[in-house]
C-alpha cells in the first residue's frame, strides 16, 4: 500500500492526516507499508505488533507530478534519503523512481548514477531494492501506460538490478504479458491514478495477476476510497485469495 505521495504531489485528499490512514491500513490486508522515513517516524507505534505489515521507505522524489502546483521546467531527480535512514526507521526494504522521458538528459543520467550508488549500498546492507521505471511526459499527468514503453523502462531497470519492480499496467492482460516476459525480477503493478468505479480497480489488479504480476502496489484507489478499510480488505481478498472482482466488490457493501 503506497503512502508516499505527499512527497510528489502533496497533502491529497485522503493522506492529510498520516497517522490517521495508517490506522486504517493496518490489519485490513496490507503486507506492506510505503512511506518516507520522515512519515515513519510519525506512524511508528503502528508496527511495534507480530503481525504488523512491512516497511518500504522511499528514498527519493521527482518533480513530474507537481503540475497542480507549478508545472516543471527541465525536470529534477533528487536522492534525499540514505540506506541507513530507512534501516534506522525499520524499513525492510527500500523504493527508488527511475524517470525516462522529461527533462534534460543529464537528469535521466544523474538518476541512473544514483540507482547504481544505491543498488550497491542495499546488497551490503541486504536489504530488498525495488525500482518503479516510468515514461513519462509534459502533457501526461500521470505516466504513459503504452507498452512498448513500458518494456522498455521495464527492461531498463532490471538491468539496474532490481530486487522488485513497481511497473505500470498497459491496460490488458495480453500487452503486460509481454512486459513480464522481459522482466528479470518479479513485477508489482502500480495502482495508478483513481478508476471511476472500484469494480473496474479491482478488474485491473486480478487481470494483471493473471498475466504474471506477482502482486500490487495501491494508493489512491484504497486511501482515495468511501470506506478505506473494506477497500484494503477487497484488495487483499483479490490477492491472496484469489477472489474475482465481482466477489470481492462486495466486500465494499
Amino acid at each position: 500500500m503506497a503512502l508516499d505521495h505527499g512527497l510528489v504531489m502533496g497533502p491529497l485528499k485522503g493522506i492529510e492526516r498520516a497517522a490517521e490512514v495508517v490506522r486504517k491500513l493496518v490489519g485490513n490486508g496490507p503486507d506492506a507499508l510505503q512511506m518516507t522515513p520522515a512519515m515513519l517516524r510519525l506512524v511508528k507505534e503502528n508496527f511495534f505488533s507480530r503481525n504488523s505489515p512491512m516497511i518500504i521507505a522511499r528514498l527519493d522524489t521527482a518533480n513530474v507530478w507537481r503540475g497542480n502546483y507549478k508545472p516543471y521546467g527541465s525536470g529534477y531527480y533528487s536522492v534525499l534519503y540514505e540506506l541507513k535512514d530507512a534501516i534506522n526507521h525499520g524499513a525492510d526494504a527500500v523504493v527508488t523512481y527511475y524517470v525516462v522521458g522529461y527533462g534534460e538528459d543529464g537528469v535521466e543520467g544523474y538518476n541512473l548514477e544514483a540507482l547504481a550508488s544505491l543498488r550497491k549500498e542495499a546488497e551490503d546492507y541486504g536489504i530488498p531494492f525495488i525500482v518503479e521505471p516510468l515514461f513519462v511526459r509534459p502533457d501526461n499527468p500521470d505516466s504513459v501506460k503504452e507498452k512498448e514503453l513500458v518494456k522498455y523502462v521495464t527492461r531498463m531497470a532490471s538491468e539496474l538490478g532490481a530486487d522488485l519492480l513497481k511497473v505500470d499496467y498497459t491496460g490488458d492482460k495480453e500487452s503486460f504479458r509481454e512486459v513480464v516476459e522481459v522482466a528479470f525480477a518479479p513485477i508489482l503493478i502500480r495502482g495508478g491514478p483513481k478508476t471511476k468505479t472500484d469494480l473496474e480497480f479491482l478488474k485491473m489488479l486480478r487481470d494483471a495477476i493473471d498475466a504474471g504480476a506477482s502482486g500490487v502496489t495501491v494508493g489512491r484507489n484504497v486511501w482515495g476510497a468511501k470506506n478505506v478499510e473494506r477497500m484494503a480488505r477487497a484488495v487483499s481478498a483479490v490477492v491472496h485469495e484469489g477472489k474475482s472482482p465481482e466477489e470481492a466488490v462486495k466486500l465494499l457493501e
